[in-house]
């Protein structure tokens, strides 16, 4: 089996605004955070032979996707590997277009402005392990007939967080250090939400379900068409605002 593989450079670029696009079908992605003085550096080994990378860069925006060529043969039937290790000097904007797959990324520690994230069916995980060192403008996933689940939203720093789900499991994790106020709006079909808030956050969560079920687990408080935390009852701040809308699915929302 003859592995074909490209690297990855791009360095940065002249200007204070940036975005990142990373456009991926079948691919295993590994993400790591360096304080090199490049951008963006790399491997990508494509054991199929025919989804070679592309890597485009133009101004403060760079392009990372796999595309298509029928022409190339067909190799081994194990999908490519993407390895990126992406700097922490610069702020940036990230936008990532996934495909079917079972991807586990972890984005603790990049300074990012603003990310979105655009799923297909398969298995995905992000998680913020670590605080974004940039203010974060919004955070925006949408899912489809997938798992998705999200860890320590708090430490992605955004000022807005906007999910929408179709057929499938969600599981949104408000852990880590909440910096300033966070309104969430998320919006689900026939699907099941996990929302998870710590109990000593600030917050207040309102729901509407049609035809679905929902459970509330923990030191919680209904309160007129609230539900809040300790700390958000008694109007303590930053605080998290979470607005859930769900139809033929189920709702668990939890303090830990």
């Amino acid at each position: 089996m003859q592995i074909m593989t490209t690297r990855v450079d791009i360095a940065y670029p002249d200007t204070t605004q940036l975005s990142l696009w990373l456009r991926l079908g079948p691919c295993r992605v590994r993400l790591a955070t360096t304080d090199d003085d490049v951008w963006v550096r790399g491997t990508y080994d494509d054991p199929t032979g025919m989804l070679p990378l592309e890597i485009r860069s133009e101004g403060g925006s760079a392009l990372i996707a796999q595309r298509l060529d029928l022409g190339a043969g067909f190799g081994a039937v194990s999908a490519p590997v993407l390895d990126l290790a992406i700097g922490r000097g610069r702020p940036f904007a990230l936008t990532m277009e996934v495909g079917a797959g079972d991807h586990a990324l972890d984005l603790g520690g990049l300074p990012l402005t603003a990310l979105t994230v655009k799923a297909g069916a398969g298995r995905y995980e992000l998680d913020f392990s670590t605080p974004n060192t940039a203010a974060m403008s919004v955070l925006e996933i949408a899912a489809g007939a997938g798992a998705v689940g999200a860890r320590h939203l708090a430490n992605s720093n955004a000022a807005a967080i906007r999910v929408s789900g179709g057929v499938g499991r969600c599981v949104l994790d408000f852990g880590g250090e909440l910096r300033r106020d966070m309104q969430a709006r998320i919006d689900a079909g026939l699907a099941g939400i996990e929302v998870s808030v710590p109990a000593t956050t600030p917050a207040r969560i309102t729901t509407k379900a049609v035809a679905a079920g929902t459970s509330v687990v923990g030191p919680l408080t209904r309160r007129g068409d609230g539900i809040y935390t300790a700390p958000g009852l008694e109007g303590r701040s930053p605080r998290l605002v979470a607005d859930v809308t769900i139809a033929f699915g189920a709702l668990d929302i939890r303090a830990t």
